[in-house]
């Protein structure tokens, strides 16, 4: 159970607000205490674009850790959490929402955070309470939020016609050659000597004699014309991935502090400030600084060609180390 000694260390910081599944929320804003025990059982995270809207968290089975606040609750509950008018008090009818919307038990809720719901509920029906007080203590110290805005390309694609391709069929002349094996026959005398086996008879001496032996050969001739297909050819279309590179002039404001006529060094969120101009133009010779705690003055000193300039101001908003861009 979570006690103000707990809590006070994340209060004004902007510390972040985490579930217990390590999912970010957003950062913390304002801690309602319990009327009668003045425990404290809800807070506020401020959700939504800048930060603008505020949720309403129960803290029961919260714990702080590596100054972040974990909450027991997902992050999509938190932020679908209704809206609640911040007046520095909660009234039954709210609590009674919130309590249905995180499907806790009020009697029991009421109890862990030591507490019961009785006396809580009594308190919330007067006028005024310690959520009341809780709410101008931490809210009194604090101004109006400044929006910072800046332009972002929108970039886009649009399809441009880049190319047109036609496939066209028509019909040329051209020689065409085939080679054929041919077969030829050839005629040759053949003599061999007369022996027993192959004389011949007397009728066949001193007779005239004719023998013919005809001879062939092949030759190549066209037989004709075919039309056969031989392949097909169509147009298609792919897409190729790549990458282009738009760039345009983009507008951004910048926010700058001063304290009595001082010009104080911003964040990384966009503050400027007149110091660090002043160094840059001058190659890094102008120095600032900012030193503050509780209950003590604040110092901010400068060094460029001109000399040493010391500034003492008790302003609380000089607090933290200054950040060079």
């Amino acid at each position: 159970m979570l006690t103000m000694h707990d809590l006070d260390p994340l209060l004004g910081h902007r510390t972040a607000v985490v579930t217990d599944q390590g999912d970010r929320v957003g950062s913390i804003g304002q801690v309602y205490l319990n009327d009668a025990t003045e425990m404290p059982t809800w807070v506020t995270v401020h959700t939504g674009l800048f930060g603008t809207k505020e949720s309403f968290v129960p803290l029961a089975g919260a714990t702080v850790q590596d100054d972040r606040l974990v909450v027991a609750y997902p992050r999509d509950l938190i932020r679908h959490a209704p809206s609640i008018e911040r007046d520095g008090h909660l009234s039954p009818e709210d609590k009674s929402v919130l309590y249905a919307h995180y499907g806790l038990d009020e009697t029991t809720a009421t109890a862990t955070a030591g507490g019961d719901a009785a006396g809580e509920g009594a308190a919330d029906e007067g006028a005024a309470g310690e959520g009341a007080i809780t709410r101008e203590r931490r809210d009194g110290d604090r101004g109006p939020w400044m929006i910072r805005s800046e332009e972002r390309l929108r970039v886009g694609t649009e399809a441009h016609e880049a190319a047109r391709v036609r496939l066209r069929k028509y019909v040329v002349t051209e020689e065409a050659s085939r080679t054929v094996p041919l077969l030829k026959e050839e005629l040759r005398v053949e003599r061999e000597p007369i022996t027993a086996r192959n004389a011949p008879g007397n009728e066949s001496l001193f007779r005239e004699e004719v023998v013919e032996l005809v001879g062939h050969e092949e030759q190549a001739v066209i037989l004709g014309r075919e039309t056969v297909p031989v392949e097909r050819v169509r147009l298609a279309r792919t897409t190729v991935a790549g990458r282009a590179t738009v760039r345009e002039q983009v507008r951004k404001e910048r926010i700058v502090m001063s304290v009595d006529g001082v010009t104080m060094a911003g964040s990384d969120a966009g503050l400027d400030t007149d110091t660090d101009a002043r160094s840059r133009r001058s190659g890094g010779r102008t120095r600032g600084r900012a030193v503050g705690a509780a209950g003590r003055g604040t110092t901010a000193q400068a060094d460029d060609q001109s000399g040493r300039i010391v500034t003492n101001s008790p302003n609380p908003l000089l607090k933290g180390k200054n950040k060079r861009r």
